[in-house]
């Protein structure tokens, strides 16, 4: 296990990559189909594991008209909203989610 203030010094290549040390890497789950956001913050790189999910990889499920009136009414939406979304998630005559706005 690695310490939540573990830290290690690494030099950069000459093309500015650098070596995840071992230890970081088991510790986070990180292998060589691991995609890594980098955030720079102020001085500071920071290195986020994370998982790209394809399009139709994701998770959803489909609402009925019943369930989304009581979106719509929970939400306290104003007309004008609730109109765009009921049009795009009805027949909105093609237009897209851009379109509507």
């Amino acid at each position: 296990m690695v310490e939540e203030d573990a830290s290690q010094l690494v030099k950069p290549l000459a093309k500015g990559q650098i070596t995840i040390p071992a230890r970081f890497r088991r510790a986070l789950g990180i292998d060589a189909d691991t995609y890594l956001r980098i955030t720079l913050e102020g001085r500071r790189l920071i290195l986020t594991p994370v998982r790209v999910v394809d399009a139709d990889e994701t998770p959803g499920r489909d609402y009925t008209r019943s369930e989304l009136e009581a979106f719509f009414a929970e939400d306290k939406l104003d007309a004008e909203t609730v109109a765009k979304v009921q049009r795009f998630l009805g027949d909105n005559g093609g237009e897209t989610a851009d379109e509507l706005k």
